[in-house]
């Protein structure tokens, strides 16, 4: 096996200098621009935490060797909603059958 390189200092530097976050040019920007650079920035992001907890709340975790397929429902996210729909039907069949 070969001996892991070590980096020197400057290439350490020009990384980490990299990395940094770009700074706008200080100044007056137009809403417009504002909300461009707002919206390159969300979207550069894969992730929205509201989104993924809700969807993490609701469905079963997701399985990394299969990053295409769906995920199911959790089970008690189903309990709970076929629960919910025997209610509503045995409301809409109490409230709108006409009795005899």
């Amino acid at each position: 096996m070969e001996a892991a390189a070590t980096a020197t200092a400057e290439e350490m530097r020009k990384v980490l200098r990299g990395r940094r976050r770009v700074q706008t040019a200080p100044g007056r920007h137009t809403t417009e621009e504002m909300l461009a650079a707002f919206r390159n920035r969300l979207d550069s992001r894969g992730e929205r935490g509201i989104v993924n907890l809700l969807k993490n709340l609701v469905l079963e975790k997701r399985n990394p060797f299969e990053p295409t397929r769906p995920r199911a429902p959790r089970r008690e996210v189903a309990a709970v909603g076929a629960l919910v729909a025997v209610l509503i039907a045995a409301m809409f069949w109490f409230n709108f059958h006409p009795l005899r």
